[in-house]
C-alpha cells in the first residue's frame, strides 16, 4: 500500500520507509528499492530555463510537463507508478509534489488517503468519502463509455483523476509545502493565474 500524506508525503509498501516532502532527489532514489527504479528522458519538453516566461514554466509543472533533470525517475509498484517533482524557485531541489498513475485497471498496490482506496471504488463513493472535495463536471475519456471525473480537496492539496469504468491512467496528485514557492509566478494552486502555457516553444 502507498499511504498519502500531507505532512509526511507518501509511506512506501511493506515497510520500506516513507519518502517526505522537503528531500533531495538523492534522498528520495536512497529510499526507493533500485529494482523499482525507472529514469524518464526529456522528450517533448523542456526545462524551467528554457521557458522565456516563468508563467508557462509553472504551467508545465502543474501540468507534468516540465522537465526537471534531477527528477527525471519514477518508483513503479504493481499496478501503480509514483512520480516526484521538485518546486518553484528557490525549492527546485526537494520534493515539492507527488503523482501516482495507475497503469493497470485494478492495480494491485493500493493508494490510500486517511484510509480512503483512491483507485479502489468507483468516483462517485471516493467523492463521498472526501467531504471537503469539489467535484469538476465529468467529461469523455479515451475508451468507449468511459467517463473522467476530476475531484480537487484544496485544503489537503490533493486532485484526482478517476475514470469510469476503472482503466490505466487514473491519477493522484499531493502537493507538498514546498509547491508553495510557485507564488513567485502566482497564486494557482493548479491553474496558473497568469494563463501560461505549457506548449510555448515546443508547439507554439
Amino acid at each position: 500500500m502507498l499511504e498519502l500524506s500531507q505532512d509526511t508525503g507518501v509511506t512506501l509498501p511493506g515497510g520500506a520507509g516513507a519518502v517526505r516532502f522537503g528531500m533531495t532527489p538523492d534522498e528520495v532514489l536512497s529510499q526507493l528499492t533500485e529494482g523499482a527504479i525507472t529514469r524518464r528522458r526529456q522528450c517533448m519538453t523542456l526545462t524551467r530555463e528554457q521557458y522565456p516566461e516563468l508563467r508557462h514554466a509553472h504551467d508545465a509543472w502543474l501540468n507534468g510537463l516540465l522537465h526537471e533533470p534531477d527528477w527525471a525517475f519514477e518508483a513503479e509498484f504493481d499496478g501503480v507508478t509514483l512520480g516526484f517533482r521538485g518546486g518553484g524557485p528557490g525549492a527546485a531541489d526537494r520534493l515539492s509534489r507527488l503523482d501516482v498513475t495507475t497503469t493497470v485497471p485494478a492495480p494491485a498496490t493500493p493508494v490510500a488517503w486517511d484510509d480512503i482506496d483512491l483507485f479502489g471504488y468507483p468516483a462517485g463513493e471516493v467523492a463521498e468519502a472526501l467531504p471537503e472535495a469539489t467535484r469538476m463536471p465529468d467529461g469523455p475519456a479515451a475508451g468507449a463509455g468511459r467517463t473522467a471525473t476530476g475531484l480537487v480537496v484544496e485544503t489537503a492539496g490533493l486532485s484526482l483523476s478517476l475514470l469510469t469504468p476503472a482503466a490505466a491512467g487514473q491519477r493522484v496528485v499531493l502537493l507538498g509545502p514546498d509547491a508553495r514557492s510557485w507564488q513567485a509566478c502566482c497564486d494557482g494552486a493548479w491553474e496558473c493565474a497568469k494563463e501560461g502555457d505549457a506548449l510555448t516553444g515546443i508547439m507554439r
